[in-house]
């Protein structure tokens, strides 16, 4: 029983994908060797000098390369993991689990696509990736804290379930993390953390609360939550419901925790919304059990205004699944669109190197926040190398923290990495027709488009942007003292 709760504990609360791919289980490191490539002009004739081209990710400049005139790199004496020549980096995971195969398997899968890319230019200023396999498989997070601290430079990309379980260790050998997400309290604000899309457990963006009682006044003063009874959960519709308090307009008329062993039957609860007259639902949990409920709202003959979601239901499963049942469904992401890849060269980029540098690794949004972490990483290190020939795990979490604009070349919206501080940026969008499309803010938006929230700015990229929203949390959301290096 306690093997189930907790598999249906982590299906439900990352806010990522659940991955497909999985891969050999070993913890040692996986070389991903270097070799030199140089872009040339294909027109040039022969007898011309090579014309190297510059190398981007997205909008960035590729961090990779050969290491600079006159420098050996190396790695800071006993921060290495016994290399002094390459970079080793711990992507952390849980896709060998049992009760989930394959969860999270994206963020390896995208770290090592990255490392392959990078290691094709030169390295990091000349120090190539090694990537190591942190699969903790849900429940082997101190054993796999234990093959980081010996092994690894840094973690770098991934992320664990049970993230709070990786301290003390995680300090004791004063590792550093630029992580593709945080889940715990206490991960989300510990000290040595470094995130591409910071999300503390303390700080929200609820630009799209704001934008819901914009669209649907009416039927934000009927608004129900409706989640699971696992103590995750929880957290996540307290926040929620702080959140909606703090925006205004919003009358919280029902709060239902469903089973999370699995409810016999969803009609009771589809019944019970339609007779509290709720008109806008907010979901936490996964796109699988999404369609149990809107299916069984179908069969009553009843439906809101608005169901809202957050980033986690952008997958295939939902469609897949829920098929009629699930148009009209938002959905609030910070993370580009798959299907805007023509318009977006980062998202390109992505696809692109996982189809050149991995066989089966899956293509998400969970990848892409992988990919972005360790631009971020790559970026700062070669700062580093750059600056002291040295690379320390010191000098890069302080290279990062320059880094207060952050997009992961245009894979997301604007974060201020370096700080810790969330994206106040934000888009919704809906099923529609069984496929994912934009609903808000529309590309090329008119004035009338910005009077829909008056307080949001609407970038040329597409993101509804509004640093009013970006609120306080003062709910107990967790015990963050763990996070926090010992004095």
């Amino acid at each position: 029983m306690v093997r189930k709760l907790r598999k249906v504990l982590l299906v439900s609360f990352l806010v990522t994908f659940s991955a497909c791919a999985n891969r050999d289980q070993d913890t040692t490191p996986t070389p991903v060797a270097p070799t030199t490539s140089v872009l040339t002009d294909s027109t040039a004739s022969s007898t011309d000098a090579p014309v190297p081209e510059t190398i981007t990710f997205g909008d960035v400049e590729s961090p990779c390369g050969p290491a600079p005139a006159g420098v050996t790199p190396t790695i800071a004496e006993g921060e290495g993991g016994g290399a002094t020549d390459v970079i080793r980096i711990a992507a952390a995971s849980d896709k060998g689990n049992v009760a989930v195969p394959g969860l999270n398997a994206e963020l390896y899968d995208a770290t090592v696509a990255f490392a392959g890319w990078c290691n094709e230019q030169g390295g990091i200023a000349g120090l190539p990736l090694e990537v190591i396999d942190a699969d903790a498989k849900l429940f082997e997070v101190p054993a796999q804290m234990e093959n980081v601290c010996s092994n690894a430079f840094a973690m770098v990309g991934g992320g664990w379930a049970f993230d709070d379980q990786q301290f003390p260790r995680f300090h004791e050998c004063d590792m550093i993390d630029f992580a593709g997400f945080t889940v715990s309290a206490a991960k989300s604000l510990s000290d040595n953390l470094i995130s591409a899309m910071p999300n503390p457990s303390n700080r929200k963006d609820a630009g799209w609360f704001k934008w819901a009682v914009a669209v649907h006044r009416e039927a934000m003063t009927k608004f129900a939550t409706v989640y699971s009874d696992i103590l995750t959960a929880q957290v996540v519709e307290q926040q929620y419901v702080e959140a909606t308090e703090i925006v205004g307009g919003i009358t919280t008329i029902e709060r239902i925790a469903y089973n999370s062993l699995g409810e016999t039957s969803w009609v009771p609860i589809a019944q019970r919304l339609k007779s509290t007259g709720a008109r806008a639902i907010a979901f936490v949990g996964v796109p699988e059990v999404l369609v149990l409920l809107t299916k069984a709202m179908d069969e009553i003959g009843y439906r809101p205004d608005l169901i809202m979601v957050d980033a986690g239901f952008y997958a295939e499963v939902l469609v897949e699944r829920g098929g009629s049942s699930v148009d009209g469904v938002v959905i609030r992401t910070a993370f580009t669109l798959l299907e805007e890849a023509d318009r977006v060269k980062a998202v390109r980029d992505y696809v692109d190197m996982m189809n050149t540098y991995t066989t089966d690794g899956k293509i998400s949004g969970l990848g892409m926040q992988a990919t972005s972490a360790s631009l971020l990483f790559a970026v700062a290190a070669r700062d580093c190398i750059e600056a002291e020939s040295v690379l320390s795990r010191a000098c890069v979490t302080e290279a990062a923290k320059s880094y207060t604009t952050w997009t992961g070349g245009g894979l997301h919206a604007p974060s201020q990495a370096g700080l810790g501080i969330p994206s106040p940026c934000y888009q919704m969008i809906t099923v529609e027709d069984g496929a994912f499309t934009r609903l808000y803010p529309p590309l090329g938006a008119t004035d009338a488009d910005r009077t829909i929230v008056d307080t949001a700015d609407l970038t040329e990229d597409g993101w509804a942007c509004d640093e009013s929203t970006l609120v306080e949390l003062v709910g107990d959301y967790g015990d963050t003292t763990a996070g926090k290096r010992p004095t």
